[in-house]
């Protein structure tokens, strides 16, 4: 339907299964998590992370409905975004750097360890942050939620002929959401205790 696919990353779900309009049918069901998770923060005074996770569901639903490359940078920009305004958020004198970063993304998107590099890093120091703020509770359900989501990723690419039935990708959705979510539940209760 959308045409050949041609991102850099591949995921473990055959393609147009379910329905000739939906690439990876159950990755792109999933995506809908983020949608969901980011919906109730759009209008608080966090609305700008809760705007990057959403931008984070649209992308990833047109990188797995499609399986094309414009999907791709949707959904891999927004979660640079994510991580950049979360950052920003969290450390008022961290520059912006986004122009640079999405300069860097764009010049090398077809090598996924420049985006896993740049992702890992914001996540690393947001972890850093939260962890020193003494938002201890907060922080470990945040790493769990995203280790649960990452370790079924990685057996998704690992094991995919014999766990392909599994949908391990798209449980990597729903647990990096619940990540998400914990991540912006506890800066809008820091918001709140100011």
């Amino acid at each position: 339907m959308w045409g050949i696919s041609d991102t850099s990353v591949s995921f473990c779900e055959n393609k147009y299964e379910k329905t000739k309009y939906i690439a990876e049918f159950y990755n792109t069901i999933s995506s809908l998590s983020y949608i969901i998770v980011a919906y109730p923060f759009l209008r608080t005074k966090i609305k700008w992370i809760g705007w990057s996770c959403m931008g984070v569901g649209i992308g990833s639903v047109l990188l797995h409905g499609t399986g094309r490359y414009y999907g791709q940078w949707v959904d891999e920009i927004s979660m640079l975004l994510y991580g950049h305004t979360t950052l920003r958020y969290l450390d008022k004198t961290h520059p912006n750097l986004f122009p640079l970063i999405l300069l860097a993304y764009l010049t090398h998107w077809r090598h996924f360890y420049v985006f896993l590099v740049l992702f890992t890093s914001f996540q690393m120091k947001i972890l850093k942050i939260n962890w020193e703020r003494k938002r201890k509770k907060n922080t470990i359900l945040y790493v769990l939620f995203f280790m649960i989501g990452f370790i079924c990723w990685g057996l998704d690419q690992a094991r995919c002929t014999s766990l392909e039935r599994y949908k391990l990708h798209a449980l990597w959705h729903i647990s990096t959401s619940l990540s998400m979510l914990t991540n912006m539940i506890g800066l809008l209760k820091d918001q709140h205790a100011q």
